[in-house]
């Protein structure tokens, strides 16, 4: 019944496989137009990984022509747009830039609050397979037109992107993209200052359903029976993980799935009869925790801790990601009143719950979750974070199956960070981005930027951390 089960299940993705002309469904990791990203081909040196060293990011020598929002007509590629210089060519053009008015070293205009817009736009555009595929107009033909609101915003930040990357200006101003965002979302469209993890997952969500390329989507699939289930629960976790990651991928893939989506596995264990009940999510930016000192070194371990009553800031003493990410996988005992529901046992049974990761992306965004609710009242956690910029190893985290696949690497290096400074009212945001064309961190504030040595990149203001995967 199991291989029944399991052979059903890959019966079906293999039909819709054949029965849709899209190729990438061969290459889980492809997207769009950018064979570059086929197997992962761009994983990784000693340093970081290659794709953030790309020659073939530069950009044309025109802009993208400007279309008036509103008119059905995309704007066309300027026939420059073919990236065919050589590299020779490329290399002796970027030499010829001011250290103020470099590729992918652009300011952006802050707008009384948007800083946190700016500090995501940075991160994200310093992706360099995301903003190649935006830049060599694969977003063009992956358009879906359905809603005009999520489409403007799809042009605009791909006009955003090509403008950032000409490195003609110091700083430009994103005032055709910020009004955008505000006509397709009514939480950005004031001057208040905003959650820059909010508007990154607004941001990122927007531009999938604008560009997925499974189109019209089919109907969801329906639930599991019980005996389904049950057949389920019978089948190794690499071979349950990949049956729900065909399940997704038949109504979404996008450039926003191959680069920066994952899955992640949530597992309750009945700890009466061992029964388990699993269930496979797809993650986009993966929310961590943050421990208090004391609960990361143990039981009977004491830390000053400094509380603002005036700002609702709590510092404590220092902790490292891998506690953090200790503390999203720990697991965790349901009892009392959260006793968990057995299907086997037919009542309410103590239970564990445990969260690891399933499908390891190519982009790992990672959320420090700083601020917290108790009560009526909102706190910020200034607690520092030590991070490695790189070797982040994620084996401990992923699930056996996932550390063991010959084609996945469990290690990421750190190529972005946004960073929150202040409190809750009147914080500001900052990025740090690594920059792989000149091999340096820039630090974007706003419309300054500047160079900020490797060392001084992961702050105890780290907010959102972006992490590459590296080469086996």
């Amino acid at each position: 019944q199991q291989q029944q089960f399991a052979q059903q299940q890959q019966h079906q993705q293999q039909q819709h496989h054949n029965s849709n002309g899209h190729g990438f469904y061969n290459h889980p990791v492809a997207a769009g137009s950018d064979p570059s990203l086929n197997g992962r081909m761009h994983a990784g040196n000693n340093l970081r990984s290659s794709i953030l060293y790309q020659t073939d990011i530069l950009p044309p020598d025109e802009p993208i022509p400007a279309t008036p929002m509103g008119s059905n007509n995309m704007p066309s590629t300027p026939a420059s747009a073919n990236f065919s210089d050589s590299t020779s060519a490329q290399l002796r053009r970027r030499s010829q830039l001011s250290d103020t008015a470099a590729y992918g070293a652009t300011g952006l205009k802050n707008f009384g609050n948007t800083c946190f817009m700016n500090c995501v736009i940075q991160c994200l555009v310093g992706t360099a397979p995301f903003a190649r595929y935006f830049m060599q107009g694969g977003w063009k033909k992956d358009m879906v037109r359905d809603n005009s609101r999520k489409t403007e915003v799809t042009v605009e930040f791909a006009r955003l992107v090509d403008n950032m990357w000409r490195g003609q200006y110091g700083s430009i101003s994103p005032i055709g993209f910020r009004s955008s965002v505000g006509k397709c979302s009514e939480v950005f469209k004031g001057n208040d200052q905003e959650d820059a993890h909010e508007f990154a997952t607004f941001l990122l969500d927007t531009l999938h359903e604008s560009l997925n390329r499974v189109h019209p989507r089919p109907k969801p699939e329906r639930e599991f029976t019980p005996e389904e289930e049950m057949q389920f629960e019978t089948l190794p976790d690499v071979q349950q993980a990949d049956i729900q990651w065909g399940r997704y991928i038949r109504r979404n893939w996008s450039i926003t799935t191959s680069i920066f989506q994952g899955q992640s596995q949530s597992r309750l264990t009945c700890l009466t009869c061992n029964h388990t009940s699993t269930t496979y999510y797809t993650f986009t930016e993966l929310s961590v925790p943050i421990p208090s000192a004391d609960a990361a070194k143990g039981p009977g371990s004491k830390t000053l801790v400094r509380k603002s009553s005036k700002n609702n800031i709590r510092n404590t003493g220092p902790v490292n990601i891998y506690q953090c990410l200790d503390a999203y996988s720990e697991t965790e005992i349901l009892e009392g009143d959260n006793k968990w529901m057995c299907p086997r046992c037919k009542t309410k049974r103590r239970a564990s719950k445990r969260l690891l990761i399933s499908r390891l992306p190519l982009v790992l965004i990672v959320h420090l979750k700083r601020f917290s609710t108790i009560g009526h009242f909102r706190e910020k956690l200034e607690t520092n974070v030590l991070v490695p910029t790189r070797n982040l190893y994620m084996d401990k985290y992923a699930i056996q199956q996932q550390r063991q696949q010959a084609s996945s690497s469990t290690c990421y290096n750190l190529y972005g960070v946004a960073n929150h400074f202040g409190t809750l009212s009147g914080g500001h945001y900052t990025a740090s981005v690594f920059n792989g064309l000149r091999g340096q961190w820039n630090y974007f504030d706003d419309t300054r930027v500047s160079i900020i040595p490797e060392n001084n990149v992961a702050t105890p203001a780290a907010y959102l951390l972006f992490f590459v995967q590296a080469q086996q």
